[in-house]
């Protein structure tokens, strides 16, 4: 029994570490006239450096409770209803929750385990010494692979390659996990000193000889395991967001009109009226886009790239993709989601409010510049007024931008009342160190 009972602490003590973080993201870090902003709010907006001391970090809470303050004021004077704000918002919104969706749905679902690092640390200190000749013509190849079959020397075969860089075709080291399968399939059939059939890589044929097969020493597992880790749950995402792009794909039934995007790319001398009503792309068998509706943007980023006109629509189709399934299944009801739309607005209304009441405020003419220059003349070591105003100019409205914003901060504290949760904020301190 008591073993049992161990054993299902053991499973529930992870489960009760990760409630516990959740927790603590969810408490309350600072409140301004009865608004709360929890630890999770600073970290969406605000993030601690290794390198950073207390001071420096405390200056961040600071700067994030001033966001926050700003952010308020803003509100109270319908800056979130401006349409700058809006329509920026709503671009902001869309990457939001498609960029979430599929963190949701490819990212946070991969997970490397133990055994596949060991696996994948196995095929780096397992390597090879290869030599190789290369040729163009298969039957060439074939002639090779036959006179190897013979028993003739490999050595007395290398006049025959296209390599004449390598000294006897000696193409070094190479550990397993960088050899192609295809290279690796055959490896494992022959042993050192052996050939391998010709293998096609492009246009050339490859027969690859183990000079010598060894376990390297270095570099130790510890020391790489991160790296490999990082490399590993890449190589995954990659592989699943191909098959999860691929299912939205065949789910929307997409399907391309040939006629449509080489209409595309007609010049504007050829184009027609009918290729301008053509349709390109068809979505759920019902929806078409035509030829007319896309063709300025591919047009602009065609003529800069040249690339692809499909390759192009699918940079915003799949996006677009991602984004309406996500609605579909109410992905932006997401409390993480909400959050993060609450963030976005908010730093746009911040953007906004800083941009109207500060930047376009702190405005220096001429007769400042002037005036300052006259009064500091022996700082600029005889340096004449049109040389250094534009650098004085932009250092006095450095200097007003400070007192502007440092005024607002000021002001916006005696109105608005503001609380920090001592226990969170030091919390917060000892967690980042």
């Amino acid at each position: 029994m008591k073993k049992m009972i161990k054993y299902h602490i053991l499973l529930i003590m992870p489960l009760v570490a990760a409630i516990l973080s959740c927790s603590f993201e969810n408490q309350t870090l600072v409140t301004i006239d009865g608004e709360k902003y929890t630890v999770a709010d600073f970290r969406g907006t605000h993030e601690f450096l290794t390198t950073e001391d207390s001071l420096q970090r405390v200056k961040k809470v600071d700067d994030f409770i001033n966001q926050m303050l700003i952010i308020k004021e803003a509100q109270a004077r319908g800056y979130d209803q401006d349409q700058v704000v809006q329509i920026a918002y709503e671009t902001h919104k869309k990457e939001i929750i498609s960029r979430g969706y599929y963190e949701a749905n490819v990212v946070n679902k991969i997970k490397v385990s133990n055994s596949q690092l060991r696996k994948a640390y196995a095929k780096i200190v397992d390597q090879y010494h290869i030599a190789q000749i290369v040729v163009a013509d298969e039957s060439l190849a074939l002639f090779v692979e036959q006179e190897l079959k013979k028993g003739i020397a490999f050595e007395s075969l290398l006049h025959l390659s296209l390599d004449t860089i390598t000294e006897n075709g000696d193409i070094g080291v190479f550990s397993a996990i960088s050899l192609p399968p295809e290279i690796m399939d055959q490896f494992k059939k022959i042993k050192v000193g052996k050939t391998t059939k010709a293998i096609k890589f492009g246009e050339f044929y490859y027969l690859m000889k183990i000079l010598e097969h060894s376990k390297a020493d270095s570099p130790p597992f510890e020391e790489i395991r991160n790296e490999l880790e990082a490399n590993l749950k890449r190589e995954k995402i990659m592989e699943q967001g191909e098959k999860f792009i691929k299912t939205l794909i065949e789910d929307a039934e997409i399907e391309y009109n040939d006629e449509g995007l080489e209409a595309l790319v007609k010049p504007d001398s050829l184009i027609t009226e009918e290729d301008l009503n053509m349709w390109v792309i068809k979505k759920y068998d019902s929806s078409f886009v035509l030829v007319k509706s896309i063709r300025d943007a591919v047009m602009y980023q065609y003529r800069q790239s040249f690339i692809d006109p499909k390759i192009l629509i699918e940079r915003v189709l799949i996006p677009d993709l991602i984004y309406e399934k996500a609605l579909r299944v109410q992905f932006d009801k997401n409390i993480e989601i909400k959050r993060k739309l609450k963030n976005a607005v908010g730093l746009l209304t911040y953007q906004k409010f800083y941009s109207d009441e500060v930047l376009e405020k702190a405005s220096v003419d001429s007769m400042e510049v002037v005036n300052y220059y006259n009064e500091h003349i022996d700082e600029f070591n005889e340096q004449k007024l049109n040389e250094i105003f534009f650098r004085i100019r932009g250092q006095l409205r450095n200097t007003k931008i400070d007192r502007m914003r440092k005024d607002i901060y000021e002001q916006l504290r005696n109105k608005y009342e503001v609380v920090v949760n001592e226990s969170a904020f030091e919390k917060l301190l000892e967690e980042a160190k």
